[in-house]
């Protein structure tokens, strides 16, 4: 039987003064494969800011499918090295020697990614061949296939999406994104919450009105929010825009085949700036804001009745919308989630924290060792559980208010 393929590593440790030769057995290991990336007029990498614990992500975009991934700088360290002139030994060489170490696992995982993504040239024999999935494998995705189909058939899209928002931001779409209107947007905001203040001691009212008329309350409030939320994703769209960055997608789908959801694609702006980045996220809330800004005066102005108690309503759906969507610290990849993302220039801060949570117990017992970047992702998660304890306090009333026989 063949001896199984290895790699053979001359290397040597920081400061060590001699070489060692080490052997990595595997496989899949092909010494000679050289892998090769698409010519440099087809693609595009942007580095994102320096983490908590200094090291860089890299945004790697296919020009040619309008594809992304995300790479660490080890990654990045690898794909600078797919240039086709060196040989899998030479870049596991390389590696070792910059880094100290060579998980062949990542190589291989990364290679796949590229080849996924079409940003390697495919050779006419692959030296690297993937495992066969299993007959389990396979029904699985045959299950999934047929499940993608009838998510398509609840989807649908908006031609031309680029097009059309280039358009709408050329004409009239760029006056959201002057200084003058976040003046205006913040001093209506102001008004409207000492209306809302004013009105308050009528809530109880409001809410006896709107109950005696459910089903035209809740019609206009439900449409009150699927426009707002159209709007919303639009802005985004707009926000790009301003960037001159493209509109992959504008589009509608049935969440779990129930919820009415809008979506705007603009992965786009991870090619430009962090401060792009925070504010195409921070330009969706502020719809919320304005708009049930408008809201709350409108119902100040309004004669008692129906109309004042659904706009405040409005008001209140709008602007609690809005907090929960920019609140990062809530579990969810909101908008919020995203600028807190940016900032810190972690863009897997939740898949991280998620991922150090069942070690925290053990880590926080030697806590000397725990880096910058840990500490971030440990109170990420205390603001979490802390936020959505306070939540649900805060909300006892509604939840009794549902359940009469709750405080029994």
């Amino acid at each position: 039987m063949p001896e199984p393929a290895k790699l053979e590593l001359l290397t040597r440790n920081p400061g060590a003064p001699g070489f060692h030769l080490e052997e990595l057995q595997s496989s899949q290991a092909h010494r000679q494969f050289r892998p090769q990336r698409l010519p440099n007029d087809a693609w595009e990498v942007t580095p994102q800011p320096h983490g908590p614990d200094g090291t860089r992500t890299y945004i790697l975009k296919n020009l040619r499918h309008d594809r992304y991934l995300l790479l660490s700088a080890r990654e990045y360290f690898l794909w600078e090295s797919f240039d086709g002139s060196h040989s899998l030994e030479e870049i596991a060489r390389s590696f070792h020697f910059e880094f100290g170490a060579f998980d062949y696992s990542a190589i291989r995982q990364l290679l796949a990614k590229m080849y996924q993504a079409g940003l390697l040239i495919e050779p006419a024999q692959l030296a690297l061949q993937q495992s066969r999935a299993t007959s389990k494998d396979n029904l699985a995705a045959l299950r999934l296939s047929s499940v993608s189909k009838y998510w398509r058939r609840l989807t649908f899209t908006v031609p031309n999406a680029d097009r059309f928002c280039s358009t709408l931001y050329r004409y009239g779409g760029f006056a959201l994104f002057h200084r003058l209107t976040l003046a205006l947007s913040i001093a209506l905001a102001i008004f409207a919450a000492i209306a809302a203040i004013s009105l308050s001691e009528r809530t109880k009212q409001f809410a006896q009105i709107i109950s005696g008329n459910p089903w035209q309350s809740t019609f206009i409030m439900l449409g009150s929010l699927l426009a707002v939320s159209m709007l919303h994703v639009l802005t985004h769209a707009l926000a790009c825009k301003a960037y001159n960055r493209r509109v992959r997608e504008i589009g509608f789908f049935l969440l779990q085949g129930v919820l009415p959801t809008f979506y705007a694609d603009v992965t786009d702006i991870f090619m430009s700036t962090r401060r792009a980045r925070v504010v195409v996220d921070f330009a969706g809330p502020m719809v919320e804001v304005v708009l049930g800004s408008a809201a709350f005066l409108a119902a100040y102005q309004s004669a008692p009745g129906i109309g004042q108690a659904t706009l405040f309503g409005i008001g209140v759906l709008l602007w609690e919308g809005a907090l929960i969507n920019l609140y990062p610290f809530n579990l969810l990849e909101l908008d919020g989630y995203n600028i807190v993302a940016d900032l810190l220039a972690m863009p897997t801060l939740r898949q991280q924290a998620l991922a150090l949570a069942p070690n925290l117990p053990r880590r926080l017992l030697t806590m000397r060792t725990i880096q910058r970047a840990e500490w971030i992702q440990i109170g990420y998660l205390a603001l979490c559980f802390v936020s959505l304890l306070a939540y649900v306090i805060l909300h006892l009333d509604a939840i009794a208010a549902i359940m009469p026989g709750w405080k029994r």
